[in-house]
C-alpha cells in the first residue's frame, strides 16, 4: 500500500477542539475536587478495609493478629493510602490538561482514573447499604474520563459515542431522581439545600424535589428521542450545574464564608460534569447537524 493510500485511510478528528477543551476542563474539575476530598477530608475506603464479615478470617489467618488489633493499627496506613490516592487524582488532572493522541500512556491513565472512580462509587454504594441509586448516580463522574479519552484518542462524533454519553447522563439523573422522590430516604442535605438555595419553606422544598425527580426521569427517556433530546439536554445542563453550585451557595447561610467554601467547593467541582457532559452532548448534536 502506498503512502498516499495510507494517508487517505487515516481517520480525521471530527470532534472540534473546543469540545475537547470543555471535556478537559470537566476532567480537571472532577479530579481536583476528588483530590481535595482525599487530601483534606476523607473517603470511604474503611467501608471495605474494615468489613469484618469480608476480611476477618483473612486478617487473622494471614497476618496472625486479632481483628481488633488490625482495626486499631491499620487506620494510619489507610489514611496514608487515602492521601496517596489524592495525589494520584492531582496527577490525573495534569494528564487531562496535557492529553494528546500521540501519547498512549495518557489514555491508559484516563482509563485507570475511570476505574478508580468506579471503585469509589462502589464504596459509597456499599456504605449506603447497597442502594442501587447511589451507585448509578456516579455514572457521569465515572464516564467523564472515558469521554475525554475517546475524544482525544479516537475523535469521531459517532452514534455510539453519543449513545454512551446519553446512557451515563440518564443513569446519573435516574439515581438523583430516586432519592429526590423518596424511593430511598431523602438525604437531609437535599431538602436543606432547596430551603437555603431557593429560599423555600420545607414543604415547598419537598414538593420541588418530587417535581425535580419526575423531571429527571422524563429527561432520562427524552434524551433518546430525536425531537426531544436537545431541549431536555439544556434542562440537564441547567439542573446539573445548579445542583453542583448549590453545594456551596446553600451552605453560605450556615457557615462562615471561608468555612463554607473550604468544606463544600470540592463537592461542586467533582459534580460539574453533571451539567457539563449534557452540554458536551448538546454541542456534538449541533456539530452533527451542521454536516
Amino acid at each position: 500500500m502506498s503512502k498516499k493510500n495510507k494517508k487517505q485511510k487515516t481517520p480525521t478528528n471530527d470532534i472540534p477542539h473546543y469540545i475537547i477543551v470543555v471535556l478537559k476542563c470537566l476532567c480537571i474539575s472532577l479530579f481536583v475536587g476528588r483530590a481535595w476530598q482525599h487530601l483534606r477530608w476523607d473517603a470511604p475506603y474503611r467501608t471495605l478495609l474494615w468489613d469484618e464479615h469480608l476480611l476477618h478470617d483473612f486478617v487473622e489467618n494471614y497476618f496472625n493478629i486479632s481483628w481488633q488489633t488490625y482495626v486499631s493499627q491499620s487506620d494510619i496506613y489507610i489514611q496514608n493510602f487515602i492521601l496517596a490516592i489524592g495525589v494520584l487524582y492531582l496527577f490525573f488532572a495534569v494528564v487531562s490538561l496535557l492529553a494528546q493522541n500521540h501519547k498512549p500512556w495518557q489514555g491508559n491513565a484516563l482509563k485507570l482514573a475511570s476505574a478508580m472512580l468506579l471503585l469509589l462509587a462502589f464504596l459509597y454504594y456499599k456504605e449506603k447499604f447497597s442502594q442501587f441509586g447511589q451507585l448509578i448516580e456516579y455514572s457521569l463522574q465515572i464516564g467523564t474520563p472515558l469521554a475525554l479519552y475517546y475524544a482525544v484518542f479516537h475523535g469521531k462524533n459517532t452514534l455510539s459515542y453519543r449513545l454512551f454519553l446519553k446512557v451515563i447522563i440518564a443513569l446519573t439523573f435516574i439515581g438523583h431522581g430516586l432519592y429526590a422522590m423518596g424511593y430511598y430516604a431523602v438525604p437531609a442535605n437535599f431538602q436543606q439545600m432547596m430551603v437555603n438555595f431557593f429560599g423555600l419553606s420545607e414543604i415547598s422544598a419537598r414538593q420541588l424535589l418530587v417535581f425535580a425527580a419526575y423531571a429527571d426521569f422524563a429527561l432520562a427517556a427524552a434524551i433518546f428521542l430525536p425531537y426531544l433530546q436537545k431541549p431536555f439536554l439544556l434542562y440537564a445542563v441547567f439542573w446539573g450545574t445548579t445542583t453542583a453550585f448549590a453545594r456551596v451557595v446553600a451552605n453560605l447561610q450556615t457557615f462562615m464564608l471561608s468555612d463554607a467554601i473550604s468544606q463544600t467547593w470540592f463537592e461542586m467541582a467533582y459534580r460539574l460534569p453533571h451539567g457539563g457532559i449534557p452540554l458536551v452532548l448538546w454541542l456534538l448534536l449541533r456539530e452533527k447537524n451542521k454536516k
